[in-house]
Parts: structure tokens; C-alpha cells; sequence
């Protein structure tokens, strides 16, 4: 399990680099905080919380919102240490192993956040319910109340080891976004109706292993972009 985190932890680095080699300079804590609830408010918007509306789960987009928060999450926590290495080995991962692994021993977590997770019975409600609070968390800049939140969310949501699956697959489109314009705004999202997250989507279920994953991505959205 630790080399999974390890290894996307690797990765986000890169890609952050990658955006600009002097990020951990250049960006801040309250950015990757803002990035974070934000991600989770478009993940609360893929459940049906309007009452005043008729809504489907999403629960594919969830999965990919889950995704999106994780590479926010794991850039604050590489703002705190010198490499990926020494983030993974730190208070914050072990918060999050917990809340992945449902262990809710030996942490600093208000009891009655606890026992509503525990008392909910819709799936979505709770879903709503974690990512509410792992916004909350890194807006009081409380990142291991944060994180266990996040495990808990990915334990209900997806799972560490599509978790890990999905970020390879982010990681490499987020590259071919980079490559192909994303910043200064040539890169189409959007290609015949379909953001290229569901394009992604679609790929990552067809595999079971990272070593299939970058030629597929890579093969499949040279198709779609020419």
C-alpha cells in the first residue's frame, strides 16, 4: 500500500514541476486548500442533494472528483517536506491509512463527526457527508482531521487500489494536457460532447494494471484530438 502512495506522491511532484519547476516556491498552502474544498463541492454536485430538483449519483464523476481532490492533497502535503519520500512517512499519511482502513483509534477527531459517519445509512448522504468535512478540514488548515476525512471517502467511494489506478491515468492525461496547451488555452476539453475525464474513464475500466495504462491513454487520445 505504501508504495502505491509513494509512488503517486512521485508523480504528483513531477507533474507540479512539470507546471512550473519552481512550484514549491511559487504556490502557497491556501492555494492547494481553496483547490481542495473546491474539488469537493463539484464532488457534492454530482449527488443528488437539490430538493428541489430531480437528480441521479454520478458516481463515476464522484470517483474522478475523488481523484482531482487527492492531487490538491498530496501538493499541500509535499509543500511540508523535502521530497516524496519524507511526505510519505508523515503524520498526515498515517492519518489517512486510518480513515482508508477504517481505524478510528489514537485520533485527534471531534467524536461526533465519528458517530454521524457511523450512524449514516445512505451511501450518498455520507459521501456528502466526508467530503463536506474534508473541506472543512483544509479550510481550518487542520490537514489530519483533513485527510482521515479523505480516507474515509475513498474507502466509501472507490478504494485505494482504483484510487491509485485512477490517478495513473489522471497523472498521464493531466501530462498530455500540459503538452497539448492546457495552460495557454489550446487544449479542448470537451471533444464530441464528452469531457476527456469520461473519455478517461472509460479507458482505466478496461484495464487492471498500470503498465497497460499510458500507451492506451496516450494511443486513445491522439485519436480523439486529431
Amino acid at each position: 500500500m505504501k508504495e502505491k502512495i509513494l509512488d503517486m506522491f512521485q508523480l504528483q511532484e513531477e507533474l507540479n514541476r512539470k507546471i512550473n519547476e519552481n512550484w514549491k516556491e511559487v504556490r502557497t498552502y491556501e492555494d492547494f486548500a481553496r483547490a481542495t474544498w473546491i474539488e469537493c463541492a463539484e464532488l457534492v454536485d454530482s449527488l443528488p442533494w437539490k430538493w428541489w430538483k430531480k437528480q441521479e449519483a454520478d458516481m463515476e464523476n464522484v470517483q474522478i472528483e475523488v481523484v482531482d481532490i487527492w492531487h490538491f492533497i498530496m501538493s499541500y502535503i509535499l509543500l511540508r517536506y523535502k521530497d516524496a519520500g519524507e511526505a510519505v512517512e508523515g503524520r498526515e499519511i498515517v492519518y489517512f491509512l486510518k480513515g482508508v482502513n477504517g481505524d478510528f483509534t489514537e485520533i485527534d477527531v471531534k467524536g461526533e463527526y465519528i458517530n454521524h459517519y457511523l450512524g449514516e445509512i445512505d451511501r450518498n448522504k455520507k459521501i456528502i457527508f466526508l467530503a463536506e468535512r474534508v473541506a472543512e478540514g483544509f479550510l481550518k488548515q487542520n490537514i489530519e482531521e483533513g485527510v482521515f476525512f479523505f480516507g474515509l471517502l475513498v474507502r466509501n467511494s472507490i478504494s485505494l487500489d482504483n484510487l491509485y489506478l485512477l490517478y495513473i491515468g489522471k497523472n498521464i492525461l493531466n501530462h498530455i494536457r500540459q503538452e497539448k496547451g492546457y495552460n495557454s488555452g489550446e487544449y479542448k476539453k470537451v471533444i464530441n460532447g464528452k469531457e476527456d475525464n469520461q473519455y478517461l474513464f472509460e479507458l482505466v475500466r478496461k484495464v487492471s494494471s498500470r503498465e497497460e495504462l499510458e500507451n492506451k491513454i496516450r494511443e486513445a487520445f491522439e485519436k480523439i484530438h486529431n
